[in-house]
């Protein structure tokens, strides 16, 4: 059976002739994908039937899944359905170019990489890039490879969210804030008021079980375009009219400097900004939209056992 796992190509190698795949500008199913790639790569049932360690998905299937993600993070490719996936403008110009090879360290040179990674890699860190050498330890391997999950999980669930209708997103960040222990005091101690004419205003939560304080809430759900000063302004002015103090704005996408400046200097209405690397971290958090694939546990030798 090691014999079949080392015939099985890790994710950089099939990045190219998946993209190669995709060149024809069609929809392709996962399914159609994975059938395509096996023929590439002269894989058999014995191979598909080699699984990954949680014993959850096939090791071919998976390697091809992670091969996808980093192929659309790159802008190489996009979905433009659920479950269907397509070549990018980008990665048709991409592959004119005649490259022979398509490996990591190209695809952190592209925009759409970069644009990803100052999303969910916070730059404060200076994190690099995860890699795995002989250099680290076990359970630095564990906490690198933890993170990068994490990590593809919450770009999996923001694309989620971009995907879905505005109310739906409305709905979600009032979902958010109910688990986070706002407005689980009666059914009415939370509203979603977002509608034509709302005002700016798209959702109502209360601070306390008697409703005497409440948070107004404004959630966008942007797919490309980041939120600037005016929308943060009309948010004020909105919590200015309805006599209010405090208030959350919520999006999918990022605040501009000059938002961030513009939240900061107000000073009769506190305004919490969440952005989309913030909102999936509280999501996944706070166990929303996601669910626990598997747990691991790591034993260790019990030292007070063994004295005398």
């Amino acid at each position: 059976m090691n014999d079949f796992k080392n015939d099985i190509p890790d994710f950089q190698t099939i990045m190219l002739p998946m993209l190669k795949l995709l060149a024809d500008s069609k929809q392709w199913t996962l399914n159609e994908v994975m059938r395509a790639l096996t023929k590439h790569f002269n894989l058999t049932e014995e191979h598909l039937k080699i699984q990954v360690p949680s014993k959850q998905m096939g090791l071919f299937r998976n390697r091809v899944g992670w091969t996808r993600s980093y192929l659309k993070k790159a802008g190489l490719i996009k979905y433009p359905d659920r479950g269907v996936y397509q070549i990018t403008d980008f990665g048709k110009e991409f592959l004119k170019t005649n490259p022979t090879k398509l490996r990591m360290k190209q695809l952190e040179q592209f925009p759409d990489y970069q644009e990803w990674r100052k999303t969910f890699i916070d730059s404060k860190t200076k994190e690099k890039p995860i890699t795995r050498t002989g250099e680290q330890t076990p359970e630095e391997v564990l906490g690198s490879t933890v993170k990068e999950l994490k990590n593809e999980l919450a770009t999996e669930l923001l694309d989620r969210l971009k995907e879905n209708s505005f109310q739906y997103f409305e709905n979600f960040v009032i979902r958010l804030l109910e688990k986070m222990g706002y407005g689980n005091f009666r059914e009415d101690s939370s509203q979603h008021t977002g509608q034509t004419g709302d005002q700016g205003i798209d959702g109502i939560i209360s601070q306390d079980r008697l409703g005497l304080e409440s948070v107004y809430i404004q959630a966008k759900r942007f797919t490309n375009n980041s939120v600037g000063s005016p929308e943060i302004r009309n948010f004020i002015g909105s919590l200015a009219l309805q006599g209010v103090s405090k208030g959350v704005f919520l999006t999918t996408s990022r605040f501009s400097s000059s938002a961030l400046q513009t939240a900061l200097d107000s000073k009769q209405q506190k305004i919490v900004l969440i952005d989309g690397k913030e909102l999936t971290e509280l999501a996944i958090e706070y166990n929303l939209g996601v669910q626990t694939s598997e747990t691991i546990e790591i034993k260790r030798i019990d030292l007070d056992y063994f004295e005398e």
